[in-house]
């Protein structure tokens, strides 16, 4: 049971760094429309990011898979 707990505990902060990179790709938006020299920064960080964020969510959801292969 602890495997499930840490695998839900890693979606719920995987969900709040979700919320964090919507807030950034929201201030990118605002930026970029007020043509704020650092909007393009912003976006460069805020693509990284939801990348970087689909690769978490990849291996998370390859976790659960093994996870449920194991129990009952």
């Amino acid at each position: 049971m602890e495997y499930r707990q840490a695998l839900i505990d890693l979606e719920d902060a995987a969900n709040h760094i979700h919320d964090g990179i919507n807030a950034i790709g929201i201030m990118t938006m605002g930026l970029a429309q007020v043509r704020d020299p650092y909007a393009d920064g912003f976006n460069a960080v805020w693509h990284y990011l939801i990348d970087a964020e689909q690769k978490l969510q990849k291996r998370i959801e390859q976790c659960a898979a093994i996870q449920s292969s194991y129990i009952p």
